[in-house]
């Protein structure tokens, strides 16, 4: 906890000149706070020495005195104004107190988050593979809020308690050093009682976190899959999950509240007993004045207000500890997320060939993907509510590529085919850094990707997956993702280019037209147009495209592809595809099976020889010729020849 701590301490010093005006307006709010009860002290004096000659004068500080012509209504006029003016000042240092609090806080809340947000635009996709995007957005949206809490709650507020139990103490000493002890005779116990709260509350807080994830997950992904719940009609059952997980981090906040329930009268009592010390004590010393070592009665009601204020600082370190075992809790896992190592980047002194000829190796390649780490409980929205999925131990994953070699000219057009599972995916992934080869190497140009520049690298290829994703934006600022300084005409003609423009055409505002989140708007055909035109765009030398094509009809794929043959003319191009008439169109065919190569070579060398493709293709062509006329060499090979 000490290096949690130390971290937090970093992050609130990075702001450090934003905080400095906090603890200086603290400091002088409390030193305001005195005068304002020594002036009340003052006015008790100044009426009792009216009522009873034979008290003790009032103490003028510093000799400031009314004359002595002054009667009893000036004297209580002076001392109430004083009062009244000191008020106003602390009221106007509390305002600014406030102000320069949440200046700090908001300082350091809007810095974590950009750095978690750098952070994970940074980590390579296995984090991505292993964490749930609900786990993600609660680690910036709620974590990060925890974090606020401790800033805020524990870090502000110890030091201005601190500030205050400093000057109140000081005060307070040099007033009377045996009442001061004597009142503050319960703190031992008060400590105890604290730190015993503390560690009893930590677990339970920490467990209180991990079933928000659950919530926080359940909800993103029925969100997320609303149209698969209502397809299957599972609505009332998926409230009733979601119902229940909600109702497990209930009852688990309700009992650290009993928790907070228990210990809370505890300390209400030993301030209690510090005041009936004080009075009682202090009623004594005032029975013995001034003159023979005990104090005045203003004095006592200065302890009285002064009392008060510790008081209430004592309740609030209680209510610093029962918070900060949760704030810790998220923030351990912010700085667990800042603490993942960025294992793709780029190295020192990395440089790109130019220029860039697309010569692509790839040189004895070999991937496996990353296994949740042991020990791990995988949350589920399906667990029961309240309790996470069993620990599982770490099972080795099998390899998803092994051995893969093949040497790609400039400007050779490759097709990838393969069964599901065969590692097409992974093999497009290799040449982007998405992941980086457990075994081999990938080389541009005779240079391993790792010594790439990652940015120059990724300029470099252009990019259209197999599942097409679109920003709630405009149709122009989708396609010029990559490219923002584009002209209309160059998006123009990358859109006409993935035969995306006469639909766009039709839209009511055209390239301005705002789409919905993901396109929802539009159909599956129409999106991935958009991603393969937002590729276009970028005229990159090489050119992955991971079934680009597979969700449009054969017509319009007809259509792309006589488009795009003036676009892949002197760009190597990857294209994982399943028709027959992509197929013929590349200069060789990758046959992958098993995560192996299993042949290569062109289409004609390919049907020559038996072989998991020429099977495949026989059967789609026997397809075809039972399909109406012109819908033939463009269908579908069958579901066992994709991946």
């Amino acid at each position: 906890m000490g290096v949690l701590v130390r971290r937090l301490g970093a992050l609130a010093w990075r702001h450090r000149w934003i905080a400095l005006p906090t603890l200086l307006i603290s400091t002088a709010a409390q030193l305001i706070t005195i005068l304002g009860l020594a002036g009340q002290g003052l006015a008790i004096d100044v009426i009792r020495s009216e009522l009873d000659r034979s008290a003790p004068s009032p103490h003028w500080p510093l000799g400031l005195g009314p004359g002595a012509d002054w009667g009893f209504l000036a004297k209580v006029g002076l001392v109430s104004g004083f009062i009244l003016a000191v008020a106003l000042v602390n009221a106007a240092l509390r305002f600014s107190q406030r102000l320069t609090d949440e200046l700090f806080v908001q300082a350091c809340v809007v810095s974590l988050r950009s750095d978690l947000y750098d952070k994970l635009q940074r980590l390579p996709f296995s984090f991505f593979d292993t964490h749930d995007t609900g786990q993600v957005i609660n680690r910036v949206a709620g974590d990060t809020q925890a974090v606020r809490a401790f800033i805020q709650g524990v870090m502000i507020r110890s030091v201005i308690a601190g500030i205050t139990l400093a000057v109140f103490l000081v005060f307070m000493l040099r007033t009377h050093t045996w009442l001061t002890l004597a009142c503050l005779s319960v703190l031992p116990f008060q400590v105890w009682l604290m730190t015993r709260y503390g560690r009893i509350t930590k677990p339970k807080f920490l467990e209180q976190s991990r079933l928000v994830d659950v919530v926080v997950k359940t909800f993103q992904e029925s969100i997320a899959g609303v149209r698969v719940i209502r397809a299957f009609g599972q609505e009332r059952q998926m409230t009733e999950r979601y119902d229940a997980h909600a109702g497990a981090a209930r009852d688990q906040r309700i009992e650290i509240a009993r928790d907070q329930g228990r210990y809370q009268p505890f300390v209400q009592a030993s301030n209690f007993a510090s005041m009936g010390v004080l009075l009682g004590f202090g009623g004594y010393l005032v029975h013995l004045g001034p003159v023979q070592g005990g104090i005045a009665l203003g004095t006592l009601w200065i302890f009285r207000g002064l009392l008060e204020q510790l008081a209430g600082q004592a309740e609030a370190i209680v209510q610093i500890i029962a918070s900060a075992p949760e704030s810790l809790a998220g923030a351990e896992r912010v700085f667990k997320m800042l603490d993942e190592p960025v294992k793709i980047a780029s190295r020192p002194g990395a440089r790109a060939p130019s220029p860039i000829r697309g010569r692509l190796e790839f040189r004895g390649v070999g991937f496996t993907y990353a296994s949740r780490p042991p020990g791990e409980r995988a949350e589920s929205q399906f667990a029961p509510a309240g309790r996470a999925e069993e620990e599982r131990p770490a099972v080795e994953n099998p390899p998803a590529l092994s051995g893969v070699s093949i040497a790609v000219s400039p400007g050779e057009t490759i097709a990838v085919v393969g069964p599901v599972g065969s590692g097409k995916s992974t093999l497009l992934s290799l040449l982007g850094r998405f992941h980086d080869p457990t075994e081999g190497a990938v080389l541009v140009d005779g240079t391993d990707l790792r010594d790439w520049p990652l940015e120059a690298l990724r300029a470099s290829i252009g990019y259209v997956f197999q599942e097409p994703f679109l920003f709630s934006n405009t149709v122009r600022n989708n396609i010029a993702f990559g490219r923002p300084d584009a002209t209309d005409d160059e998006v123009i003609a990358a859109a006409g280019a993935a035969g995306a423009w006469e639909f766009i055409e039709r839209l009511p505002q055209g390239l301005s037209t705002v789409i919905g989140e993901r396109g929802v708007s539009l159909s599956g055909g129409q999106r991935q147009r958009l991603t393969i035109a937002r590729a276009l765009l970028m005229r990159p030398p090489i050119l992955v495209l991971d079934d680009a094509t597979g969700a449009v009809d054969p017509v319009t794929e007809a259509e792309i592809q006589r488009a795009l043959e003036r676009y892949l003319s002197g760009r190597t191009t990857f294209v994982v595809a399943h028709r027959l008439s992509t197929l013929r169109r590349a200069d060789r065919v990758l046959v992958l099976d098993g995560g192996r190569v299993a042949d290569i070579g062109t289409h004609d060398e390919l049907m020559n020889r038996p072989g998991h493709y020429r099977a495949t293709a026989l059967i789609q062509l026997s397809l075809d010729e039972d399909e109406p006329e012109g819908t033939g060499a463009g269908g579908p090979l069958p579901t066992e020849a994709r991946g």
